[in-house]
């Protein structure tokens, strides 16, 4: 109750600083104690930086679609470099967390024009209150009861493939030099779960358990995810035993509770508690770097075996690449659906033009898609779809 009473005083203070700062929210600097939300802002930019400098920053109050506070914008400088990162609360059955959900380095937060309450319910989706409604803040738009209650049942999760439409880009060039990798064998590639439209973390999760499950004895008890003739090894496809542990990190991560989908948090709590529970644990290193897929870090986890979850809150799949006298056409299927996918291997494309200097270079991602039509693919991260997170992952 506490919290709550603390949560509406700052709420009545919030309206009396927007009457006298033309709807703006006010900044509250640094305190000397830290708390949970300051603390994990902290731990996930030490993770992230490479920047070097001293660390200044200040925030104010997020809310949600009940008008409570339900997280921070930080804006921080490290050094000449400024940066903007939004934490929301994420509360489960259990426990509750502090998650970063956007940071980005020389960019202006959305909220910074904000005329009223800031109002932050799901990913990439900004609004604020004022004068007993909710607008978007990018045009001031209106936003009905209906649409808000849609967005804030989306919440924080990851939850889905689908939904595609088709997006191409042509380069043009005189040489091509192509660099690939993937890991032995690739990974199993399992799809459907205990609900489609929002099984996709449970999914990826099963990915990572079915790997590892070759080299960790009884991950998947009595179960063997691969056949092997000679030196050759292939996965098996979704089983009942599979199936069995979709619907076991289903529970765990505690998808569906409170949000549609999946959490980052509930992600990482579930997979741990599932390989915890056979005696194993779940280790994952971040991959991005200044709020950005780092990819060196990326060509090294796969290169050591070491699978990487993607989280996605849009993105698209690589239908092919085609080549035409010097022209490539890139066409891809693009979804505006969150997602979750494990990667494996990668694809780096590099033009040059008549005088071999570089006029472009594209990445492509090779994951299993935890769909059935794009089996073990390839990611379009060339401008399409939004990576949030990146963390390899070790079982051991």
């Amino acid at each position: 109750m506490k919290k709550k009473q603390k949560g509406w005083l700052l709420f009545f203070v919030g309206i009396f600083i927007l009457s006298i700062m033309i709807m703006r929210p006010a900044p509250i600097t640094r305190a000397d104690d830290i708390d949970a939300v300051e603390q994990a802002f902290l731990d996930f930019l030490s993770s992230d930086t490479d920047y070097d400098g001293e660390l200044e920053y200040t925030y104010f109050a997020l809310y949600d679609e009940n008008l409570n506070i339900n997280g921070r914008q930080y804006n921080f400088s490290i050094g000449e470099v400024n940066g903007y990162a939004l934490l929301t609360e994420i509360q489960t059955n259990s426990e509750t967390f502090y998650e970063v959900e956007e940071l980005f380095y020389n960019k202006q937060s959305p909220f910074d024009n904000c005329l009223g309450l800031p109002v932050y319910i799901t990913h990439g989706t900004y609004l604020y209150y004022l004068n007993n409604s909710f607008y978007k803040v990018e045009n001031n738009s209106l936003v009905g009861a209906d649409a808000l209650a849609e967005l804030a049942n989306k919440g924080f999760g990851y939850s889905g493939v689908g939904n595609f439409t088709e997006r191409t880009e042509t380069i043009s060039y005189a040489t091509k030099s192509t660099e690939s990798y993937s890991i032995p064998y690739d990974l199993p590639n399992y799809y459907g779960s205990v609900d489609d439209l929002t099984g996709c973390a449970n999914t990826a999760g099963a990915v990572l358990i079915g790997y590892y499950d070759r080299f960790c004895e009884n991950l998947i008890p009595n179960f063997k995810t691969y056949t092997q003739l000679g030196s050759i090894i292939r996965y098996k496809t979704a089983s009942t035993e599979v199936v069995n542990v979709v619907d076991q990190l289903y529970i765990l991560m505690e998808t569906d509770v409170a949000q549609l989908g999946t959490t980052f948090s509930g992600f990482q709590t579930g997979m741990s508690a599932y390989a915890s529970s056979k005696g194993y644990t779940y280790t994952t290193v971040n991959m991005f770097t200044n709020g950005s897929l780092n990819i060196q870090s990326y060509k090294s986890a796969v290169q050591s075996g070491k699978p990487v979850a993607l989280f996605l809150t849009t993105y698209a799949f690589l239908d092919s690449i085609t080549e035409t006298n010097g022209v490539d056409t890139v066409s891809s299927a693009y979804s505006p659906r969150s997602h979750v996918v494990i990667g494996c291997g990668y694809k780096i494309d590099t033009y040059y033009n008549s005088s071999e200097q570089i006029i472009a270079t594209r990445y492509y991602l090779k994951v299993a898609t935890g769909d059935d039509s794009y089996n073990i693919g390839y990611l379009n991260i060339n401008g399409l779809g939004n990576l949030d997170r990146a963390i390899s992952v070790l079982i051991s």
